[in-house]
């Protein structure tokens, strides 16, 4: 689902989802939905590939074995393909995913990507808030909670882990504050001017995601939109940046995270959304809160 998403995502964003057939794609994402079995909610949302082998229904199925459940990761993909498609939610269970999330959620106000658990962290703190959003319907998450685990997070240095304790990063740093602006909280998250510094800090020529790391092109993204967030993406060196994106295209097509690297979707994905918030190269501009174009964005799915 992930893989889709960069693909799609990346045709929108080159304004090119004419290439796309969308109703097989639609109907591909919705084969992938878990619903309700036995009036039990916890696995419920969205697959990232029949990888159980269930036969293919547009309808969605139910959970194949124990281990078939949804993750929240996937769940946020397959809700961005289909608002980028311009799907309409109908067929999404949404009751059934709102549930889902108050399972998720621990204590501590970080989310477990599926049911059987294994990390909780920022990663899926965003996915959860994306999801929110894309339902419009909060109900399924403690906020409190969860922005007490955003602040928790921010490290000595101000910038923020993947969760208490933890070392700052440009992929957390951005989950975080993508979250609490979707939530409509971003004013509760302190030393707001430190932060900024932190992120601008992360250009060497392209972005490192944190400290003694090399650039990639994928930062321009995780760190770029966190200075978007927080209004000051203006004070990054466009030239460089674009520079360093630049000499990792591939003939092949492409980019990758770093010049001596071959291409993948991710970074091939992140360095068109890093130009289009630049301005450059005529792309779609991106709406940093979610990861999808503007356009996508604004347009509301009517039931």
């Amino acid at each position: 689902m992930s893989l889709t998403y960069f693909v799609i995502s990346a045709l929108d964003v080159l304004d090119s989802l004419d290439l796309v057939d969308r109703q097989a794609t639609i109907d591909w994402i919705y084969s992938l939905q878990l619903l309700p079995q036995n009036s039990s909610f916890e696995r419920c949302g969205f697959r990232g590939s029949a990888w159980i082998g269930n036969k293919f229904s547009p309808s969605g199925c139910q959970a194949g074995c124990e281990y078939d459940s949804s993750h929240i990761a996937m769940t946020y993909t397959a809700l961005a393909i289909l608002r980028i498609l311009g799907d309409n939610y109908e067929k999404v269970n949404k009751k059934a995913i709102v549930d889902s999330l108050r399972t998720l959620q621990q204590p501590d106000g970080s989310f477990w990507p599926a049911v059987e658990g294994l990390e909780a962290d920022m990663r899926f703190v965003f996915c959860a808030a994306a999801i929110s959003h894309f339902l419009d319907d909060w109900s399924g998450i403690d906020l409190e909670k969860m922005v007490q685990y955003i602040r928790k997070s921010q490290s000595y240095d101000f910038g923020l882990a993947q969760g208490p304790g933890g070392e700052s990063h440009g992929g957390s740093t951005y989950c975080a504050l993508a979250a609490l602006s979707l939530a409509g909280r971003l004013d509760e998250l302190p030393h707001k001017e430190e932060l900024v510094n932190w992120c601008v800090e992360r250009q060497l020529t392209g972005f490192q995601g944190r400290i003694n790391k090399d650039p990639d092109t994928c930062y321009g993204w995780w760190v770029g939109a966190s200075l978007s967030l927080l209004n000051s993406y203006e004070l990054i060196d466009f030239q460089l940046n674009s520079a360093f994106i630049m000499g990792c295209q591939k003939k092949i097509g492409g980019f990758s995270k770093s010049p001596d690297i071959y291409p993948d979707v991710l970074h091939s994905y992140y360095s068109l959304v890093s130009f289009s918030m630049m301005g450059m190269h005529n792309l779609l501009p991106v709406d940093c809160r979610l990861g999808i174009t503007q356009r996508a964005s604004q347009s509301q799915p009517k039931n």
